[in-house]
């Protein structure tokens, strides 16, 4: 059997932007294009939850297509409702599974599909290389290798790819063999650049393990090499029409994409799907003022009634607080609060303007299965000073 998971993205913050009713609205909407398009390729629609729908298909070929289908319906319903944005994350896999007396079905392919559905960007479809290799050459579509994932209680990594038509605009992923294995190429001096902030991210990193940053309060990074300092760049003005690309990092803008349509009240939204490592998924959007950026904030706070405004830490030894952090002495950064979140740990946090005009006010949200938080921890040290300003 093949299985096709469907999630729209932003659910939750739709809802709380615009109400329930409008929620009801999108979720209609949603599972009215799922119905139809599945249908129309002989799956069968199992179970919807919310924003959420699982289909069956006998067929790894029809579920595909299935699935290009579905995203093109989906861009046709966003285009001509507006005020439904069915952004939609696509997931699939393929192999055996055993159907219950209720009709419904278990089995790893519905854990892998499911897996493939949270790393889908919005207007994605993701599968795992065995339904590629048993659906075969398929007419009028075409593949991207995304390379081997790790993927939250699947032992092995897996082999997937992103399928989508050939009338649409393939992913910008170029590669090479070398020695034998697939490597990414990049353009010079983008390689060059990534090396430098490699190197830099390195240096932050040895700083802060030897003592530095251990709490959101202390001092940000200072890279040094043969025991001096060294003297950054003169920093620039961002002009103003300046996107996330231009305060992210680039060794960490690769893995991001921007959403179509962003966040309640942002200016720009990008999901970051990082092919390995840590974080499993992170999240960053812009404002264009610091009290749009401080409402977002609070509203993710309002969210976990459990946290105490000044209390708490958010470091390797304890998860669980919302305190401010700072650039060094006197050098005040933003806010963060973390939590866990089933067996997810989650950390928020804004990067403030506060007059200066290399910086912008953004809001970043960063999640790492299996209450990995010392991972996420290692993580968010040396780039939550970077994510942010001029790059």
């Amino acid at each position: 059997m093949t299985f096709l998971i469907a999630d729209v993205r932003g659910y939750s913050r739709y809802t709380e932007e615009y109400g329930d009713e409008a929620a009801a609205r999108l979720t209609k909407a949603f599972v009215a294009v799922v119905e139809e398009g599945v249908a129309a390729h002989g799956g069968t629609l199992l179970e919807v939850r919310g924003d959420e729908t699982l289909a069956v298909f006998t067929s790894a070929r029809q579920a595909i297509r299935s699935a290009v289908d579905l995203q093109g319906r989906f861009a046709e319903a966003t285009d001509s409702e507006s005020d439904l944005p069915l952004k939609v994350g696509i997931g699939i896999d393929s192999g055996e599974a055993v159907r219950l007396e209720d009709g419904s079905y278990r089995g790893a392919a519905l854990n892998v599909a499911a897996r493939l559905c949270a790393r889908a960007h919005g207007g994605e479809v993701v599968i795992t290389e065995a339904t590629s290799r048993l659906a075969g050459r398929l007419e009028g579509l075409q593949y991207s290798d995304r390379g081997r994932v790790h993927l939250k209680n699947i032992p092995d990594p897996i082999h997937v790819l992103q399928v989508y038509s050939e009338l649409d605009t393939p992913p910008r992923r170029r590669r090479i063999t070398f020695a034998g294995k697939e490597r990414r190429t990049l353009g010079w001096q983008l390689g060059a650049l990534v090396v430098l902030i490699a190197a830099a991210t390195a240096a932050v990193v040895v700083y802060l393990t030897a003592g530095g940053g251990a709490e959101p309060g202390n001092a940000s990074p200072r890279v040094t090499t043969g025991g001096s300092p060294i003297v950054p760049a003169q920093e620039v003005a961002l002009p103003p029409n300046a996107g996330l690309d231009a305060i992210v990092p680039a060794a960490i803008w690769k893995d991001c994409r921007l959403q179509t349509v962003p966040q309640p009240r942002a200016t720009q939204t990008a999901v970051c799907l990082p092919t390995d490592g840590v974080p499993d998924r992170w999240e960053i959007s812009s404002y264009r003022s610091g009290s749009d950026l401080l409402d977002a904030y609070r509203a993710e706070f309002r969210r976990h009634s459990e946290l105490k405004s000044n209390s708490g830490r958010c470091n390797a030894f304890t998860w669980g607080g919302e305190l401010e952090w700072l650039h060094g002495p006197g050098k005040p950064g933003g806010r963060t609060l973390c939590y866990f979140d089933g067996n997810d740990a989650v950390i928020v946090w804004n990067h403030q303007r506060l007059g200066q005009a290399t910086h912008r006010d953004v809001l970043v949200i960063a999640r790492e299965g299996g209450s990995d938080h010392v991972g996420l921890t290692r993580w968010w040290r040396p780039w939550h000073h970077l994510i942010g300003k001029a790059q």
